[in-house]
């Protein structure tokens, strides 16, 4: 789609992007000041969890809840912070995805070169992303910015299957494999939200069912897998939202320790 601008062009229209998103990002934050405020991730759960528990059965309860969910319209995002939270949520998953250091990781953390490896090391960058922006935004942009990011990772996860199945003549996309993809995807974030809030201990413990998915593995790549992920959220911390948003990630750095571990 850009193949075919001249420099000068190209950089005309990331600046008028950045140059959007900056008044966009202005004017919600003038909104949330003046006429209404705008709802934290934080307060918009705290509401979600708050509610009192119902009296019906819990599978009936539950059903009424999706159909609630559904029919509900989604949280208002402003259409032009909506448009680039989209295009944003793209590039940071592509970044998430094939920026990394694969074969360096691969190596670091004692982890085997399958298609199952780099999916669990996709999830953790794409984790590490979602944890350093979603203090820094509100709770409709936050879950359209996670929204995106996560459709753009099972887009990817079908189409690479459709190639290696292609490539080894038989089907790599059987529904029982996508649900346990699916769980684990599910269960990575939670794991790993709570051991980052909590210790090293339970990090670890963390890393080992997701990662290591349970099995053998040496303390010692537990142990730089665990520095590896708080020494990158360390430095996304010192990144400013807007060149997050604007620019992506064209490389992962750390904020290493004294003593280098990768």
């Amino acid at each position: 789609m850009y193949a075919s601008r001249s420099t000068a062009n190209w950089v005309q229209f990331w600046r008028s992007r950045t140059n959007l998103l900056s008044r966009t990002l202005g004017q919600r934050r003038v909104l949330s000041n003046e006429a209404k405020r705008v709802q934290t991730l934080d307060e918009y759960l705290e509401k979600q969890t708050s509610t009192s528990s119902s009296v019906l059965p819990k599978s009936i309860d539950l059903t009424l809840t999706r159909i609630k969910n559904k029919l509900s319209p989604p949280m208002p995002v402003d259409p032009n912070l909506k448009l680039l939270l989209d295009q944003a949520a793209t590039q940071l998953y592509y970044n998430c995805a094939n920026h990394f250091d694969y074969d360096k990781l691969c190596s670091s953390f004692g982890l085997p070169d399958y298609f199952s490896t780099w999916f669990k090391l996709t999830l953790m960058h794409i984790w590490m992303v979602l944890l350093r922006t979603q203090v820094s935004m509100d709770a409709a942009a936050y879950m359209r910015l996670q929204s995106g990011l996560l459709a753009s990772l099972w887009l990817d996860v079908e189409k690479r299957l459709e190639i290696i199945s292609e490539e080894l003549g038989k089907s790599m996309k059987r529904s029982s494999d996508l649900t346990v993809m699916h769980g684990l995807h599910i269960q990575t974030f939670l794991e790993y939200d709570e051991g980052f809030l909590s210790s090293d201990a339970q990090l670890a413990a963390a890393v080992w069912r997701c990662l290591y998915l349970s099995r053998e593995v040496d303390p010692n790549n537990v142990l730089k897998s665990i520095l590896y992920m708080r020494s990158t959220v360390a430095w996304l911390d010192t990144l400013d939202l807007q060149e997050i948003l604007v620019d992506g990630l064209n490389q992962w750095n750390q904020i290493k320790p004294k003593t280098s571990f990768l």
